[in-house]
């Protein structure tokens, strides 16, 4: 692997930063204290900063001179979940912890803070975007809202995710669909209560709920053409209290996701049209209620090979992964939705460091090398990006 001398010196203050972070997590949309801490040290390398949707941070670096405007994104927001590392690092807070990797993310765009205002910018703008509430709040779009790609306006945006299924030092750069789009449904299922004895007497939601199970699954085998993807997934069933009462009620929520728009349009379809009929099948009635959460990332197909040929010179060609898009959600897209836009992968697993356990386990590791390899990538995609385009 080939690093620049100046991303090699900045290693050890870009660790550190990760494990601030660690060390100080914060739930989505709650991230005030890493805010301010994300602005004292863009203050210190003598940066403007400028708070858009609550707690995100947003600075542009400036060159002088004309040319495009590259956006580079990091999430800020912690997960729900209370950390079972004993590193000295690890969370402070109970119920709070970095696994997912956002700290990770949040401490490369410093260290490229920190390159940037020491190397001038050759032309054009960066603008540096802290994002909160990623974690099933949509904060990208809540940044979208607030202008986040706007004066100045953003003709690139680039974004990465440590990634613990890749072994460090890989990269993997998906052309096209990346992440699937996410929706969500809650279905109520109402019925008539009785006793468990008598069930003739009773209209059974428990049983509607297990067919509608069943039969939610035959839109993927038989709906949905082979060569497509999506998936259907009823993960919370909820329904009466005792042993011998048939509940008037069954409530059931689940996940949707797909990546083509005509796709996600037809399970939805179908899904509603499923459940209404075998609720009416078992007698009783269905209230659906269907959330549209987030589009696809969909990566530009043109700057994803940009991006995979600037990988190949750092990790080599055998480094570049192909991996298929993934079918969870990522509200990089909506970013994707409104200008040319890049999420690569940059590989953080390694057996000997410990670092094996998947996104958003209580143990979730990463190995700390790929926060070199992460801020090599953005610094020269920046750098070529800014020269070239």
């Amino acid at each position: 692997m080939k690093f620049t001398p100046d991303v090699t010196a900045l290693h050890p203050a870009v660790v550190a930063y990760r494990r601030h972070f660690h060390q100080h997590p914060e739930l989505s949309l709650q991230e005030h204290e890493t805010a301010r801490f994300i602005e004292k040290e863009l203050h210190k390398l003598k940066l403007k900063t400028k708070r858009l949707a609550g707690t995100g941070v947003v600075s542009v670096i400036r060159s002088g001179k004309p040319g495009p405007t590259i956006m580079l994104r990091a999430d800020m927001d912690a997960l729900p979940v209370t950390e079972e590392n004993t590193h000295s690092y690890r969370s402070r807070y109970k119920g709070r912890m970095h696994a997912c990797g956002h700290d990770s993310h949040m401490a490369m765009l410093l260290g490229m803070a920190k390159l940037l205002t020491t190397h001038r910018v050759a032309r054009g703008k960066v603008k540096l975007c802290f994002q909160p509430g990623e974690e099933g709040e949509d904060g990208a779009g809540k940044m979208v809202a607030a202008g986040v790609l706007e004066k100045p306006d953003v003709d690139f945006a680039f974004g990465m995710h440590v990634w613990a299924p890749l072994r460090t030092g890989k990269i993997a750069v998906i052309s096209g669909p990346a992440m699937a789009a996410v929706d969500e449904f809650e279905v109520r299922l109402i019925g008539k209560g009785g006793h468990a004895a008598y069930p003739h007497s009773a209209t059974d939601p428990v049983l509607a709920s297990a067919a509608i199970i069943e039969n939610l699954q035959s839109i993927v085998s038989r709906n949905v053409a082979p060569w497509e993807a999506a998936v259907v997934t009823v993960a919370s069933v909820e329904a009466g209290t005792a042993f011998n009462i048939i509940p008037p009620v069954a409530t059931m929520k689940g996940t949707v996701r797909t990546f083509e728009k005509p796709v996600r349009r037809l399970v939805e379809r179908r899904l509603k049209t499923i459940v209404r009929q075998s609720a009416k099948a078992m007698g009783c009635r269905a209230e659906i209620d269907f959330i549209p959460k987030l589009p696809a990332t969909v990566n530009d197909k043109k700057m994803s090979e940009f991006v995979r040929g600037i990988a190949g010179e750092i990790v080599g060609p055998r480094g570049v992964a192909d991996i298929k898009p993934t079918m969870g959600g990522e509200d990089f897209s909506r970013y994707c939705e409104k200008v040319p836009a890049v999420f690569a992968f940059v590989g953080a697993q390694n057996e000997r460091k410990g670092a094996v356990y998947p996104h958003h386990h209580p143990r979730f590791e990463i190995d700390e090398d790929a926060l070199m390899i992460g801020m090599e990538l953005a610094w020269r995609v920046t750098q070529s990006y800014l020269r070239n385009y």
